[in-house]
């Protein structure tokens, strides 16, 4: 298989950056605690407005707006001028921090409101916004994802602005060309998790709305494993043969839906020994999330999803491991996003996967993505989050009521749109005995769902993917 690549060549080369200084996404992290000098004016720059998921602009239509956002310690006294500008100089500094060899996005296709230059008035406001357009410029790489900084210079003496809080990147991917109508991106994404010992996950592509655009946003095969090798001393990601089977034929069984814009997470989670996701030290936290970088590199994956379920206790003597808690989950989500700033780093809400504020003064809104909450509940925003990042809902569909009673009601859907999150969780669909009617209920649950999300219905379903296989055949029923 072209895309697999030496996954211990890959984790050699990501240990070879953690000496650098780790950051998530310069120009976010504002330590305001430098600006109490009240004698000295300093400047920072950040976004405005979050980019989606992954910390990555899809780039589906004719252009992307976006707000940044410039604040000062004080108002000035005297005035200032600041000038905002497109910084592709940072390119290479910014691909030495986080591991990656990615390319400027090209000038042509950044256009900054006012050209640029924010007028600070004599005794003004503090904080100013300017728009940021990103549009589709000549000659990008189709699902090629492009590094786009924006730095801050003050031109007005007595005004500084800290290298460290001078600039906000944008990561772009180009979706333009993309073989499927996205959806608007202000939409509510669905979250589908895929049991996949008993379930083929191109069944998802099945599910398309009236316009054309997939139903479902995420899946997230579940689930590989975390645990200890002790011969030789380390935490490593187990997949089971059926996880493999669908690594193995990624381009058959993965790369189908994201062609079709769905992105394809692998979900992590304990399996009864003394590694789990909760409960790794720094240390350990940095050897998994190398692991998982690699993985998700020779796969060709969107991300990961972590699930603190069913690990045992932590040897304590062991220093790769430490006490469970949200400290030690947020370790390792922050080290994960360090390590892979375009992808999808996501949590399940169970366990003490989820809580954590910050990780070495970063918010958790710079490292953790999506949080979906547990069956019957809605997630809630940590350090910095907005519901933008959180499930409203969360349903079991293999088991209990939706599984084989009433469907989905229309007004659990609409209730997620009105309450201002950005995500509705499903769990397990398709179980491998085909139940007729428990099919049927699943499939009136999804229509509902999207009737109350996007106000319109599914196209007919009339095709189900057997588990392991490379063709589709008719729903004999």
């Amino acid at each position: 298989m072209k895309r697999i690549i030496s996954i211990a060549a890959v984790i050699t080369s990501s240990l070879l950056y953690m000496s650098c200084q780790q950051e998530i996404l310069v120009g976010d992290k504002v330590d305001m605690s430098r600006y109490g000098n009240v004698t000295s004016l300093n400047g920072y720059l950040q976004a405005g407005s979050p980019g989606s998921a992954g910390g990555v602009v899809e780039l589906a239509g004719k252009e992307y707006t976006a707000t940044l956002r410039f604040g000062m310690s004080r108002v000035p006294q005297g005035g200032a001028e600041i000038k905002l500008s497109y910084d592709p100089s940072y390119v290479q500094a910014y691909n030495a921090l986080h591991g990656t060899d990615l390319e400027a996005y090209p000038e042509t296709g950044v256009a900054l409101e006012a050209d640029g230059r924010i007028t600070v008035a004599p005794d003004g406001k503090k904080t100013y916004t300017l728009g940021l357009t990103v549009s589709v410029a000549d000659n990008l790489v189709d699902g090629q994802t492009y590094v786009l900084p924006v730095k801050a210079e003050s031109l007005t003496e007595g005004v500084n602005i800290p290298e460290d809080v001078s600039r906000c990147v944008f990561l772009v991917k180009n979706t333009a060309s993309a073989a499927y109508v996205p959806k608007d991106p202000d939409a509510v994404k669905t979250f589908l998790f895929f049991e996949v010992n008993d379930t083929n996950p191109m069944n998802a592509i099945e599910y398309v709305l009236e316009d054309g655009s997939m139903f479902f946003d995420y899946v997230v095969l579940f689930a590989a494993n975390i645990n200890y090798d002790r011969e030789r001393g380390e935490v490593y990601v187990n997949n089971n043969p059926n996880v493999q089977f669908i690594l193995d034929n990624r381009d058959k069984l993965v790369k189908p839906l994201q062609d079709r814009g769905i992105k394809v997470l692998l979900g992590l989670l304990g399996n009864h020994d003394e590694a789990g996701l909760a409960q790794l030290s720094d240390i350990g936290a940095r050897q998994f999330a190398d692991n998982l970088a690699a993985m998700c590199e020779a796969y060709g994956l969107d991300g990961v999803n972590f699930d603190d379920e069913y690990s045992a206790a932590p040897d304590l003597s062991n220093p790769l491991f430490t006490q469970r808690s949200t400290e030690a989950a947020g370790r390792l989500v922050y080290e994960t996003k360090l390590r892979m700033p375009d992808k999808a780093v996501t949590v399940f809400d169970w366990g003490d996967m989820y809580g954590c504020e910050s990780v070495d003064g970063v918010p958790a809104s710079e490292w953790c993505d999506i949080v979906v909450a547990n069956y019957g509940s809605s997630a809630y925003p940590v350090g910095g989050m907005t519901l933008k990042q959180c499930s409203g809902a969360s349903i079991e569909m293999n088991l209990g009521l939706y599984g084989y009673g009433s469907p989905v009601p229309v007004e659990t859907a609409s209730r997620v749109v009105s309450g201002g999150y950005g995500y509705f969780m499903l769990f397990a669909p398709f179980a491998g005995d085909y139940d007729a009617a428990k099919y049927r209920v699943q499939v009136e649950s999804f229509k509902n769902v999207a009737t109350g999300l996007y106000g319109q219905p599914l196209r007919a379903v009339t095709r189900y993917w057997e588990k392991e296989a490379f063709e589709p055949v008719a729903i004999p029923f």
